[in-house]
């Protein structure tokens, strides 16, 4: 369905690069665009005790991340890699970028900039806490959105423990960014606007805690956490069985 739209992936690690890897298995032309020493997410090893490296130094963290995608480096402190960022923006329907909020306008590749070489543009922004707020400026990555939303408290064992969840705030703020994406190229379809849209480590695993938020709001009450105990059918719980699993 995305057979002729063209996205720039300036992303790294994770959040950014599911998002716009969801874009390709879609059909979209993906060109990531990296650092000339690369995405960091190049480098990690291991993940989830799981070891990443293959052959020629090859990583398959990062390759899990950026399958079907065209690449490039450029450097973009120097005004030549910014002039061909611009270019390629200017022929692109998305641009994607996952840095924190300052970083791309001081690079002079914030959305008030690109908007001009393109008008009709989605500009897709991925943080940790949102574009706006007293934390927006700050650092963030998969673990803080999921600690600060709650997550790690209603998703870990019945021993009241913090449960690292491992990166799924990152697998779930792509998803919410490429949805966000897909609803703006359906807008500039139908109305011929591009726009920005941002999505965050901390709204994605506000979404992801579903109905408790909701309600929550709703009736000014703190959600509690359900154990086993606290289970209201019997149909809805979880056992130990015999295999001790």
């Amino acid at each position: 369905p995305l057979d002729g739209i063209r996205v720039i992936d300036w992303t790294a690690y994770q959040f950014g690069p599911v998002s716009t890897m969801m874009l390709a298995d879609l059909g979209a032309e993906v060109i990531k665009v990296e650092s000339l020493d690369g995405d960091p997410g190049r480098r990690i090893n291991p993940t989830s005790q799981l070891p990443s490296q293959l052959p020629a130094g090859v990583s398959a963290y990062f390759e899990s991340l950026n399958r079907q995608k065209k690449s490039i480096a450029l450097d973009l402190k120097n005004p030549k890699g910014v002039e061909v960022m611009c270019r390629l923006a200017a022929k692109s329907d998305v641009l994607v970028q996952n840095f924190r909020q300052g970083v791309a306008e001081r690079l002079g590749l914030g959305y008030e900039d690109v908007v001009k070489h393109n008008p009709k543009i989605v500009y897709a922004s991925a943080t940790g806490y949102g574009p706006k707020g007293p934390d927006s400026r700050k650092p963030a990555f998969a673990l803080t959105g999921e600690a600060r939303s709650g997550s790690l408290w209603w998703g870990g064992p019945d021993d009241g423990l913090p449960y690292n969840l491992l990166s799924i705030a990152d697998q779930m703020a792509g998803i919410m960014l490429s949805y966000g994406i897909l609803g703006a190229l359906v807008a500039r379809e139908r109305i011929g606007i591009g726009q920005k849209v941002d999505a965050s480590h901390l709204g994605g695993m506000m979404w992801l805690g579903g109905n408790r938020y909701g309600m929550a709001l709703i009736t000014k009450n703190a959600p509690l956490r359900q154990t086993r105990t606290s289970a209201r059918n019997p149909l809805w719980n979880y056992y130990r069985c015999q295999d001790g699993r």
